[in-house]
């Protein structure tokens, strides 16, 4: 579960996948990562079906000091991700694939935590 607080606007930009943000900066959210529904289908050619549902994208204020972090079905991002051309997005990809090696499958201690991120 993932929880957020704010005055949030939600875009729509597939069957299974919104961006919410706020007001100001939300269509430039969905701008930047319309193409999230093709990232997913990619990731369910190669790894299995998606099986959280939903993947939302939360472009949160400009105090995030992170690219991003995954949740199941969300998805949080910060807005220096908005370069206006998409090149960034391979941030959302990169966190999509942690639906599967990281939540889906994880390591058993901290000692092998490399592989989380070294799959992805």
């Amino acid at each position: 579960v993932a929880l957020v607080v704010g005055c949030l606007e939600e875009r729509k930009i597939g069957p299974r996948s919104s961006v919410w943000s706020e007001p100001e900066m939300v269509d430039a959210g969905v701008a930047e990562f319309e193409d999230t529904e093709k990232y997913l289908a990619t990731a369910e050619s190669i790894a299995g079906p998606y099986v959280w549902g939903r993947y939302d994208i939360l472009l949160l204020p400009p105090s995030f000091p992170y690219g991003g972090m995954e949740n199941p079905c969300l998805t949080f991002v910060t807005p220096t991700l908005l370069a206006g051309d998409k090149s960034l997005a391979t941030v959302v990809i990169h966190e999509i694939s942690h639906s599967w090696m990281g939540n889906l499958v994880t390591c058993k201690s901290w000692v092998d935590f490399w592989m989380n991120e070294g799959f992805c």
